[in-house]
């Protein structure tokens, strides 16, 4: 079974309890089959894996119960697990990296969230990115968070103007989820 690091489930629980408040969470968290709620706990650890379907199910009732209030519920999750990593480690990366450099090392952090998997750079030039994720088991909420992961690590880079886009996913039949990104 494919595991996340808790410092990705963190920051989805911190995400909603920030946006929706205390009562929000609780109901998301109350309204996941027990065994989702057991290996979340009430207190996930930053350095601890938890059960990707887990997790999966968490951003699923997040959709669910919070999706007409925000329809990019998810891809937003995605992009404030980014503002809240770089206040961390990776920290140094945005201080000294362009958008291109950065994603040239997103492969490594990906495998720090993430047991199963792997981002696979397709093209890097400077405005321009593409890459894909293989051999990953998700759902279509994974492929929302990823990509909001991304923009907004490449907007925190310095992209501006950034456009992009989830050209294939494995979920609509595709052999690979691919995101790409342009930008000035």
């Amino acid at each position: 079974m494919a595991q996340v690091k808790g410092v990705a489930v963190i920051a989805s629980i911190r995400y909603v309890r920030e946006e929706y408040g205390d009562e929000a969470i609780g109901r998301v968290l109350a309204a996941l089959p027990g065994e989702d709620r057991e290996a979340i706990g009430p207190n996930p650890l930053v350095s601890s894996w938890y059960p990707m379907p887990a997790f999966l199910h968490f951003m699923q009732e997040a959709e669910k119960q919070l999706g007409e209030q925000d329809p990019k519920l998810v891809r937003n999750m995605g992009r404030a697990s980014a503002d809240y990593g770089i206040t961390t480690i990776y920290k140094i990366f945005f201080k000294v990296g362009s958008p291109e450099f950065i994603i040239g090392k997103a492969t490594r952090v990906f495998g720090r969230y993430y047991d199963t998997g792997e981002i696979v750079p397709v093209e890097s030039a400077p405005g321009h990115a593409v890459f894909d994720i293989k051999d990953f088991e998700g759902a279509p909420q994974f492929c929302a968070r990823i990509r909001g992961w991304m923009e907004r690590t490449v907007e925190l880079a310095g992209a501006k103007n950034l456009r992009s886009a989830h050209s294939q996913c494995v979920h609509r039949g595709d052999a690979v989820c691919r995101f790409e990104g342009t930008w000035d």
